[in-house]
């Protein structure tokens, strides 16, 4: 059962490009899964009649073969066994190269109709670095997350997972998502802490990868040298998911400068750690100068870094986690760039826009019961100021499916989904 891979739900959208020549690049932060996703789609490819023999995985990890491609681009030919057929090769941590760029241009431009490339990279911020625009055209890039929910569901083989799929959820199974849903929101998606079944264990590996991969890597890779500002910036940002960033106070909080904060944000962005979320305005230039909000790649990552794992339903920042909970799952099924919150010059707010085939749809998320449809005068608002483009609103919530006659539709979380797909 520990060896065991379980699909992920990108990896349809990767195997269309997997007997294409484009190199296919796939990034996230560390521990997301990307190692199995090579190995899934080795297991893909032999499916396509792929014989074994063609099919390679080098692993930058290991020195010898990273100072064997870094001697010479050509000294991969030296793997390949049948001349005649392509082969495949499955590079793990692409950014170690010296020059990852030109490994890849070179054997995309020389030799693509022998050689296909499927390599993975963990900082977006390294990659950005080393990958430069002349590989355009030459690549293809998936961004590789944390568990969305019904991974989770699937990788904990729980025995309602078909249910997660219906409109109509009995009450009693409903029970048991907000169980699941719980259990999210304190540790998160990261898969193997999914797999480890004991908390203790869970916040063990967490704190791990806390230490390795935020207080250390993202160091290293953005050349922070104040590592105690950093951390305090990290936890700073980490108790105010879902408020607006209001730098001059950071500024003034951590005692660092303006130029300071906006650079070691910016390097939580380009590290995964950070998904910043703009406000909706007609008027794009608003978008810009308006103050952001941001949201963790990971709910357990989060809690972790504030050494928080109350349950969810005992403490103060519940709604903020099912909030974070929320972006994510939509960022699933939406292009990130194309989610926004709404914030009126009075302070009213909506927790989510987006807009899909010309329709906008406002989101409000919350963690809580409802025994009967309650009135959300924003949500309201908002939809009767846009009009036709906007039909109405959803109010995501615990347990509650119902249609108002006004312009709010109220939705459990698991339905919410289902109407997202």
């Amino acid at each position: 059962m520990k060896n065991m891979l379980y699909k992920r739900k990108i990896q349809e959208k990767i195997d269309n490009w997997l007997l294409k020549d484009e190199i296919i690049v796939l990034n996230g932060p560390r521990q997301v899964g990307k190692t199995s996703l090579l190995k899934l789609l080795q297991t893909e490819l032999k499916h396509k009649k792929i014989k074994e023999e063609s099919i390679f995985y080098l692993n930058l990890e290991e020195l010898e073969v990273l100072d064997e491609l870094n001697n010479s681009p050509k000294n991969i030919l030296n793997y390949i066994k049948v001349k005649n057929k392509k082969s495949y090769f499955f590079i793990d941590e692409i950014q170690y190269l010296d020059n990852p760029s030109n490994f890849l241009k070179y054997i995309y431009d020389e030799h693509r109709d022998k050689i296909k490339l499927i390599v993975t990279g963990s900082s977006s911020l390294e990659l950005k670095a080393k990958l430069q625009d002349s590989l355009v055209g030459r690549k293809v890039s998936f961004r590789i997350n944390p568990l969305c929910f019904e991974e989770f569901l699937r990788f904990k083989q729980v025995n309602i997972f078909d249910y997660y799929h219906l409109q109509k959820i009995p009450s009693v199974i409903q029970t048991q998502f907000k169980k699941y849903l719980n259990e999210y929101l304190l540790f998160g998606g990261m898969p193997k802490i999914v797999l480890t079944p004991k908390s203790e264990d869970k916040k063990m590996l967490l704190k791990n990868y806390v230490n390795d991969y935020i207080n250390k890597d993202i160091r290293y890779i953005g050349k922070i040298d104040n590592l105690l500002k950093f951390n305090q910036l990290v936890k700073i940002l980490a108790n105010q998911i879902g408020n607006l960033l209001n730098i001059n106070e950071l500024t003034n909080t951590i005692n660092l400068p303006r130029q300071e904060i906006e650079k070691n944000v910016d390097i939580l962005e380009y590290s995964f750690v950070l998904h910043r979320v703009v406000p909706y305005h007609k008027n794009i230039r608003s978008q810009i100068i308006k103050m952001p909000k941001f949201y963790f790649f990971d709910i357990g990552i989060r809690n972790q870094i504030l050494n928080n794992f109350v349950e969810p339903g005992n403490r103060s920042d519940a709604g903020f986690l099912f909030e974070n909970f929320i972006y994510l799952e939509l960022k699933q099924h939406i292009s990130k760039e194309n989610i926004y919150f709404y914030r009126t010059i009075h302070k009213a707010e909506i927790d989510f826009i987006f807009e899909k085939n010309g329709i906008i749809y406002p989101i409000e998320a919350k963690y809580k019961n409802f025994t009967k449809p309650a009135m959300s005068r924003v949500l309201n608002n908002f939809c009767k100021t846009v009009k036709g483009n906007c039909p109405f609103g959803y109010l995501v919530n615990l347990n509650l499916n119902q249609t108002t006659e006004s312009k709010i539709n109220f939705l459990t979380f698991v339905n919410f989904f289902s109407k997202l797909r």
